[in-house]
């Protein structure tokens, strides 16, 4: 507890030390502290989307094996599951590993740690068209839906692998949850998004690259 406390109270700092050291207002403050963080934590989740990626490429090859594998196990669901956990272990798919776990750890404890922060912290200044980041802006909360959904969107294999309702149920939790909640949050929750997105369009180009040059 003592170490969580510890940890919130260093985003605070940090928060003030832009403000009063660069001089930029506290919702400025707070889009770059996020932009920072995710730059520091970056390599980990360029790694983990690129491994997103290249299983799902796995997967789509050899999916006439798997689609044998249905047919043949039809009626025996357990020696089905058996035999397609075999295939994924032959060609070395790995839907969780250390990497994807180390990618979620850091994105979630900095993300709650945002959250109880900018929840609890007394904001006065106001941002663009927002007069007070302390309080709800109801533009701000649909904008951050927006890009929640672009955001799952093109994360890699997303498209094939979600229906549309799955993607859009986290940015339905985000209108709700921001229509109450202070600005300051939704500014977090934009600038993360954005940067999601940002970081899926270049793995995905750099996937489709790396994929070009052995095919």
């Amino acid at each position: 507890m003592e170490l969580w406390i510890s940890f919130t109270d260093l985003l605070v700092q940090a928060i003030s030390l832009l403000t009063s050291e660069v001089g930029v207002s506290q919702g400025a403050a707070i889009i770059l502290l996020t932009l920072l963080v995710r730059l520091l934590f970056s390599p980990i989740s360029f790694l983990a989307m690129i491994n997103s990626y290249t299983n799902k490429t796995k997967v789509a090859a050899i999916k006439p094996e798997l689609d044998k594998l249905k047919s043949v196990y039809k009626d025996k669901p357990d020696e089905m599951a058996k035999q397609t956990m075999a295939l994924y272990r032959k060609h070395d798919i790995k839907f969780v590993s250390k990497t994807l776990v180390a990618n979620v750890s850091s994105q979630a404890i900095f993300g709650f740690g945002m959250f109880q922060l900018l929840q609890m912290a007394i904001f006065n200044s106001k941002f663009a068209w927002i007069s007070n980041i302390a309080k709800p802006d109801i533009a701000l909360a649909v904008l951050v839906g927006v890009l929640t959904y672009l955001s799952m969107l093109m994360m890699p294999g997303s498209a094939e692998q979600a229906s549309a309702i799955f993607l859009l149920i986290p940015a339905l939790v985000s209108i709700a949850v921001l229509l109450t909640a202070p600005s300051a949050l939704g500014l977090y929750w934009a600038t993360s998004s954005v940067f999601g997105a940002f970081q899926s369009v270049v793995v995905n180009k750099y996937c489709v690259k790396q994929h070009s040059n052995f095919t």
